[in-house]
């Protein structure tokens, strides 16, 4: 192949029409385009890559000069480019044509022209073909792109030329050994929602209505309609529910067809139940298939749970959370009473709308008609900000109840306390533990110590140096001995540095 000399006329006559912008010649404006696929796969060392290009609406053209650029040319063996298709034009390819750029070797030039001096050169439409052959040590896993950084068309130095820059020419670009592009279907509503029950005959816009809803793109990466997404639905649960209306009975499955309208899919479901209704789970799995950019067909799917409970407990008597120095978070809750009480699980949510199950149950105590408190530590916490937490109660029977959704702000955690404090025990009454909070403005000696109504010292919880920051401190009712007190008024004193604080607090039996 030579190299490009600056004196060649078409180079010069290129860059002028560079500099200056496009002409206004007998052709500013024909039309360029790629036959076949911009794209192929699977090019190996030593492959050629065509591209063959129509110009549409030429006027009385007698030259023309392609400039074409490669993404990396040691790609490609760019001694062995060609240019066919030229017509009349194609005489003087050898004298023209087969020029690398000096300042970008990246870029090559191919040419053409009519020698004769009678004829009228070439009008109406032209297909010519560059081809270009990949290199010795290109392979399949090497992606690259070919592509027309200028084309020029003159009659002769006499008329103007038209010259079109690579914006004007960026849909006449082969990519070789693209990227494969997968379909992809993907959640768009939560994939794992607990819900509380519909009222019996809500109907409608009911609080258990639950959007089960999906995104699906081509292999273009396109949000495409018309995508047909199968939502196979089984109840695994005690009571019907509903899909769009229609009623699913309990250890039923059915699938529903929709779809994708600009890429999303969806299905609505619900379930009614009344006080003494079990819990209720849906399993739904969205699949579909496609194809991706190598047109293998490819099998998608995304898959959600929602179990529906009874809300609320009427005897759940309070329900609050706090965050430890330790970046962990105490659940603390009280009952007055209890009734076939087989524990209780805690489920914790980043968004209050997807949660999931932390940690074991906590061991309920059957049927119970006396005041009774329970604690939770939760001690793997998420990246956020808040967390929110609600208890499901389980009974022996296997019915279930959920109580309110709490907040707790982790971003506490951060904030140091400015002043001493101690604050009133939770909860009181108490039966079996209690939570004793304080904080400490400074780095002190700290000492926690439980008394008896005659001033006798029962219980020390702490006694040793602390740093800044707030603490929590369980009391279970026993002594320093393991022994359990008996029922009546407490005292709990905090002493750090200086500073000391005294509050009561009441055991129950």
């Amino acid at each position: 192949m030579m190299r490009l000399r600056r004196g060649a006329l078409l180079t010069l006559a290129l860059s002028l029409a560079l500099i200056s912008g496009a002409f206004a010649g007998n052709n500013a404006g024909v039309t360029f385009s790629l036959s076949g696929s911009g794209s192929v796969a699977n090019v190996g060392p030593g492959e050629q890559i065509t591209l063959e290009v129509t110009a549409s609406g030429l006027d009385s053209v007698k030259q023309i000069q392609t400039n074409v650029k490669v993404s990396d040319a040691s790609h490609f063996d760019l001694t062995s480019t060609s240019i066919s298709g030229l017509g009349a034009m194609q005489s003087a390819f050898d004298l023209l044509g087969g020029l690398v750029n000096i300042e970008d070797p990246t870029v090559f030039e191919m040419a053409g022209s009519e020698l004769s001096q009678t004829s009228p050169g070439t009008s109406g439409d032209l297909t010519f073909t560059v081809t270009v052959t990949t290199s010795a040590s290109f392979t399949t896993d090497d992606m690259a792109t070919v592509s027309f950084e200028s084309i020029l068309l003159a009659f002769d130095k006499t008329v103007d030329s038209d010259v079109f820059d690579a914006d004007a020419l960026s849909n006449l670009t082969v990519t070789v050994n693209p990227p494969v592009s997968d379909p992809v279907l993907s959640a768009t509503s939560a994939t794992d929602v607990s819900a509380d029950y519909s009222a019996v005959g809500s109907g409608a816009g009911s609080d258990g209505e639950v959007e089960i809803s999906v995104s699906f793109a081509d292999a273009s990466g396109a949000a495409a309609s018309g995508q047909s997404i199968a939502f196979d639905v089984t109840n695994n649960g005690s009571e019907s529910i509903t899909i769009d209306g229609a009623e699913l009975a309990a250890g039923s499955s059915t699938t529903v067809n929709v779809d994708s309208d600009a890429g999303s899919a969806s299905i609505l479901l619900d379930a009614e139940g009344g006080p003494f209704a079990g819990s209720t789970s849906a399993s739904v799995s969205a699949t579909t298939s496609a194809d991706n950019s190598e047109g293998a067909t490819l099998e998608l799917s995304a898959d959600f749970s929602v179990t529906w409970d009874v809300p609320v407990p009427a005897e759940l008597a309070d329900f609050g959370g706090s965050v430890t120095p330790q970046s962990q978070v105490v659940l603390a809750w009280a009952v007055p009473s209890q009734s076939n009480n087989l524990g209780w699980e805690v489920f914790r949510s980043v968004d209050n709308e997807a949660f999931d199950r932390v940690g074991d149950m906590v061991t309920g105590e059957g049927t119970v008609n006396e005041f009774r408190t329970y604690e939770f530590l939760d001690e793997e916490l998420p990246a956020a900000d808040f967390v929110y937490y609600y208890l499901r109660q389980v009974d022996f029977d296997g019915s279930a109840a959920r109580s309110q959704t709490i907040e707790v702000a982790l971003a506490s955690v951060q904030v140091l306390p400015t002043t001493m404090s101690l604050a009133q025990n939770f909860p009181n009454p108490f039966n079996p533990e209690t939570t004793i909070r304080f904080d400490i403005a400074t780095e002190a000696s700290v000492s926690v110590r439980i008394f008896d109504i005659t001033g006798q010292v029962v219980r020390t919880l702490v006694s040793d140096s602390r740093a800044a920051g707030s603490y929590t401190e369980l009391w279970d009712g026993r002594t320093d001995a393991g022994v359990r007190v008996g029922s009546g008024v407490y005292f709990y004193e905090l002493k750090a540095g200086s500073f000391t604080s005294m509050k009561k607090m009441t055991f129950v039996q």
